[in-house]
C-alpha cells in the first residue's frame, strides 16, 4: 500500500487572492530595489541619489540626523523590511499547515504595519522638522503605503500583536534617533595654497582660496573687530540649518577667544535668482536672497545694528520670513535708511562676488569656513568642540576651557 501524501490543510487557501498575487511581489521587489540604492549611495560614499543637488531636499534630509539610527543609515532598516516581506510571501506560498500559514500571515502584519509608521514617522519629520522634501524617501514611503494597504485589504484576518509590534519597533527608532547622540558628516578640508594677510590696518587685505578671493575686512560684514590677529572668512546661506549650528559654534567660540578672533561673513544664498552656479532652489532657500540682500543693508546702514540683526536671523529652527526679515530691518534702522542702502549696487556685487567664490571652491556644501595658513573647513563641524580644536591647531589660537560644548 503506498504511503498517502500529506495534504495541506483544507483551512489554507490554494494561493494569495489575485489582487496580492499580482501586486505585492514586483512591489517589494520595487521597494528592495530603492532601499537598495539608496543604501549603496551611502556605504560606498557615492554622494547624493540622481537627480539630487547640493543643497537640494535630498541633501538636507540624507544628511540630517534623521537619515540614521545608531549611525546605521535607516535605508538599511527599510531594505531589511521589504526582504522580510518577500520572505514572508514565500513562506505563505509554500505553507503547508495552519500554524506555517497563520505565522507568514502575522509576519506580512507586522511588516506592513511597520511600513505605514515609519511613513508617518519619517514623512513627518521631513515636513514638519527638517522642512525638506527627498523625492527618492517618498518614492520609498509610498512603495510601503501600497504594500500595506495592500496587505491589509487581502488578510484573513486582522493580528492586533503583529500591528502593534510594528508601531512599535518605529517608535523606539524615533526614541533612538532622538536621545542619541548624532554625528554629522565628517568635515571635508580643501587645501590652504598660497594665501596671505597683510595684517591689521585700516588698509588690512586677506586672500584665500589660493589667493582668488581677495578681501578688505574693514569692508565686510564681521563678528569682531576686523583687526584681530585671526581672521575667519565664512561662506554661509542664512536658510542653511548647518550654517546655523555653526554660526553658534563661532558666536561661544569667539567669547572664548576673546580680542584674538573675529568672522568675516560673506553670505552665499543657495538660490537661483541671485546664484547663477546653482541649478535648482529647493523650498527651504527660496528667500535666500532676499535675506542676503537684507543682512547687507543692515550692514551698510549700522555696522553695530547687523550684528543684532545676522543673531536674530539666525535664531529659529526655520528661515526668517523675508516680510518680516525687513520689518526688523526697518526697526533696527530705520525704513529710509534701509530703503536707500537696498538701492546701493554694492550689495548685488558682494553677493556674486561670495557666490563665485563658493562656485571656485569646488566645496559640495556650506558653510565653507576660510583662513590664510588653514586649510578651509568644509561643512558643519560635529561639534563646537572639534571645530576650535581645528582652529586652535592650525592658526596657533590660545587652548581655552570654555569652548567645550558638544
Amino acid at each position: 500500500m503506498q504511503a498517502m501524501q500529506a495534504e495541506p490543510s483544507p483551512t489554507i487557501p490554494a494561493s494569495l487572492p489575485p489582487l496580492a498575487r499580482f501586486t505585492l511581489l514586483p512591489l517589494t521587489l520595487l521597494g528592495i530595489g530603492v532601499a537598495s540604492y539608496l543604501l549603496w549611495t551611502v556605504l560606498a560614499h557615492r554622494g547624493l541619489p540622481a537627480g539630487c543637488g547640493h543643497g537640494s531636499g535630498c541633501d538636507e534630509v540624507l544628511n540630517s540626523r534623521w537619515a540614521q539610527v545608531f549611525g546605521f543609515p535607516v535605508s538599511g532598516l527599510a531594505f531589511a523590511a521589504y526582504w522580510g516581506i518577500l520572505i514572508s510571501l514565500a513562506s505563505l506560498r509554500f505553507a503547508r499547515f495552519p500554524f506555517q500559514y497563520q505565522r507568514a500571515w502575522s509576519a506580512l502584519n507586522f511588516f506592513a504595519a511597520l511600513l505605514v509608521a515609519a511613513l508617518i514617522w519619517f514623512v513627518g519629520l521631513q515636513l514638519l522638522v527638517i522642512r525638506a522634501i527627498c523625492p527618492w524617501c517618498l518614492a520609498e514611503h509610498g512603495v510601503g503605503l501600497l504594500v500595506a494597504a495592500i496587505v491589509f485589504a487581502t488578510a484573513p484576518n486582522f493580528r492586533k500583536v503583529a500591528v502593534a509590534a510594528g508601531v512599535l519597533a518605529v517608535a523606539g527608532i524615533g526614541l533612538a534617533q532622538t536621545l542619541v547622540d548624532y554625528h554629522p558628516p565628517a568635515v571635508q578640508r580643501l587645501p590652504a595654497d598660497e594665501n596671505a594677510d597683510t595684517g591689521p590696518g585700516p588698509d588690512r587685505l586677506v586672500s584665500v582660496l589660493n589667493g582668488r578671493l581677495t578681501l578688505a575686512p574693514h569692508e565686510l560684514p564681521a563678528l569682531g573687530s576686523a583687526d584681530a590677529p585671526k581672521l575667519l572668512v565664512v561662506l554661509f546661506d542664512y536658510c542653511c540649518p548647518h550654517c546655523r549650528a555653526t554660526h553658534g559654534y563661532l558666536l561661544n567660540g569667539m567669547a572664548a577667544h576673546k580680542d584674538e578672533l573675529a568672522v568675516l561673513l560673506l553670505p552665499t544664498p543657495l538660490d537661483t535668482k541671485c546664484n547663477p552656479f546653482w541649478q535648482e532652489t529647493e523650498p527651504r532657500f527660496e528667500h535666500a536672497c532676499e535675506l542676503a540682500r537684507l543682512a547687507l543693508a543692515v550692514w551698510r546702514v549700522d555696522r553695530k545694528a547687523f550684528v543684532q540683526f545676522d543673531a536674530w536671523l539666525f535664531e529659529p529652527e526655520t528661515p526668517r520670513d523675508p516680510t518680516e526679515a525687513r520689518r526688523k530691518a526697518e526697526e533696527l534702522t530705520s525704513a529710509a535708511a534701509l530703503a536707500q542702502a537696498l538701492k546701493d549696487p554694492w550689495i548685488d556685487r558682494q553677493i556674486e562676488q561670495n557666490v563665485t567664490a563658493y562656485h571656485n571652491s569646488g566645496a559640495e556644501r556650506v558653510p565653507v569656513i576660510l583662513s590664510p595658513g588653514m586649510r578651509a573647513i568644509v561643512g558643519r563641524p560635529e561639534s563646537e568642540k572639534q571645530l576650535f580644536e581645528l582652529l586652535e591647531k592650525e592658526l596657533a589660537l590660545r587652548s581655552t576651557q570654555t569652548s567645550t560644548t558638544k
